[in-house]
């Protein structure tokens, strides 16, 4: 069988929706924006749009089982979305983001072209969302509005489900903090629309005003909850279909979640260039554009966090800490997949309160078990009391290992804490 790469042209711009799978939860609803202001249509499957199973079950039939956790489950919703009767095939293109990094998630591409092809969807193009120029698209470009709100809609998801995480375990209405980040979504979904919200001067004025509305929500600070940290491969990590909804089983057992924010990730993939500038002693354009779009995310960060102090909220962890962390236990240089992130992010949460931390990672994911299981024991050392669980998702994971997996960290940390009282 003859594989070709369908391009997606110009003139599909205008006829075609570009479908996103679901990766980022608590991001996308505002990221899809980001396409809309290019001038693109797009739509994002959701999360629940079709069960689990079947996703998995997809990604199997059209792929292999060798493949990683994340690629079967992007996969497996695309092949369903499209069989399911609600798109055209014809006007349809399906979009895949690559880092352009040795994660084999990045390198899938190809493998999704021959699963459409298998599934009898080859006219269906494939568009690469890349800064690296792995791949081209005549009718697909990045245009500066875009990176514009793209960036905007990656800071407010990233204070809202830091408000979210902050407040929900104390609040007193139950619900409460919930509604506010879906009213928060609407009212910026209306802004994007209009194409406002984007600008650095817009972004500061709205921190503000989302960090006073969460401010008046009535919570019992006195309640004890256990702090625990999320963290691991990106995908698994953020995605509820790939975690198997890990996050709300913490809420629902009334802990308190901790988890780094997505903008962190991004400085930390443009960062990677200046780091091998660096380390290689080196001057390219990429690390000097790098350095440039990680002095402006700085700023809206310190921007966000003076909107919460000001609120009587804790700033969240900046990026020149968790790169510090990163420095003290490994090389920065360590930037396949999540890299020395992982490390920085438990480092993070151990130091700001957290006694456990679930590490989400896909089976058989080598990066993510070298960058992470590798750094336990070091980690350990720094953290001696510390409960650090590395939670496996695959294809074939049963929920319930991944829960009392869950609920023997829980134990070892309530363990750990009665020990102390009676020390």
């Amino acid at each position: 069988m003859k594989r070709s790469r369908v391009e997606f042209t110009k003139p599909m711009k205008k006829t075609h929706t570009i479908l996103i799978p679901s990766m980022l939860d608590f991001h996308f609803p505002l990221l899809k924006y980001a396409f809309l202001s290019g001038g693109y249509k797009c739509d994002v499957i959701g999360v629940n749009e079709y069960s689990r199973s079947q996703m998995i079950n997809a990604g199997w039939e059209y792929s292999n089982n060798d493949v990683c956790f994340p690629c079967n489950l992007i996969i497996g919703q695309f092949i369903c979305a499209l069989k399911s009767g609600k798109y055209d095939t014809a006007k349809t293109a399906l979009l895949l983001p690559q880092t352009g990094g040795g994660c084999r998630a990045c390198n899938y591409i190809m493998l999704l072209r021959k699963a459409l092809l298998k599934a009898g969807l080859q006219n269906v193009p494939v568009v690469s969302l890349n800064v690296s120029g792995v791949e081209k698209h005549s009718g697909f470009s990045i245009t500066p509005k875009m990176v514009l709100t793209a960036c905007a809609a990656i800071y407010y998801s990233d204070l809202l489900l830091y408000l979210y995480n902050e407040l929900s375990p104390y609040e007193l209405k139950k619900g409460e903090t919930l509604d506010k980040v879906r009213l928060w979504n609407s009212r910026l979904s209306r802004l994007f629309e209009h194409g406002k919200a984007a600008d650095p001067i817009s972004m500061c004025v709205i921190f503000r005003k989302i960090c006073e509305s969460f401010a008046t929500i009535n919570c019992d600070k006195s309640r004890s909850v256990k702090k625990v940290a999320v963290t691991g491969e990106l995908y698994i990590k953020f995605c509820a279909l790939g975690n198997g909804e890990t996050e709300k089983y913490l809420r629902d057992l009334g802990c308190q979640i901790y988890m780094s924010g997505f903008v962190p990730y991004i400085m930390y993939l443009a960062d990677s260039c200046t780091n091998d500038d660096n380390i290689y002693g080196r001057k390219t354009l990429a690390g000097v554009g790098a350095k440039v779009l990680i002095a402006y995310m700085k700023t809206l960060w310190c921007k966000m966090n003076s909107a919460l102090v000001q609120n009587g909220f804790e700033p969240m962890e900046d990026y020149r800490s968790l790169k510090s962390y990163g420095e003290n236990f490994g090389c920065l240089g360590e930037t396949m997949g999540d890299g020395w992130l992982i490390g920085a992010e438990m480092c993070s949460a151990l130091k700001n309160g957290c006694k456990g931390v679930v590490m989400l990672l896909p089976f058989g994911c080598l990066v993510s078990h070298t960058c992470a299981r590798g750094i336990i024991k070091r980690i350990k050392k720094l953290y001696p009391d510390s409960i650090i669980t590395a939670v496996d998702h695959d294809s074939g994971t049963a929920d319930v290992n991944i829960k009392n997996r869950i609920k023997m960290t829980l134990d070892f940390m309530d363990n750990n804490i009665m020990k102390h009282n009676k020390n």
